[in-house]
């Protein structure tokens, strides 16, 4: 018989979560912002070229957690 195991995982922040975030892809640093820095905000710690001001994501929000459910007899990656 199969087990379930449940550990709470932290959530990764997302561009909205940015005090810099205006709305919908739009930010202070970028009128439409890029793939690449939409998929790891956090990762954007540095100016970079294209980008408005000196601005890099910065919050003040507590990270989020979730639960994640999986296969007790399967290690869950970290």
């Amino acid at each position: 018989m199969a087990k379930i195991t449940d550990r709470i995982e932290e959530r990764p922040y997302m561009c909205e979560d940015c005090k810099h975030f205006l709305s919908g892809a739009k930010c202070r640093a970028f009128d439409l912002i890029p793939i690449e820095i939409y998929e790891d905000p956090e990762a954007h710690t540095a100016v970079v070229p294209g980008q408005k001001g000196d601005y890099v994501f910065a919050t003040d929000k507590p990270r989020d957690t979730m639960r994640v459910y999986g296969d007790g007899d399967v290690e869950l990656e970290a």
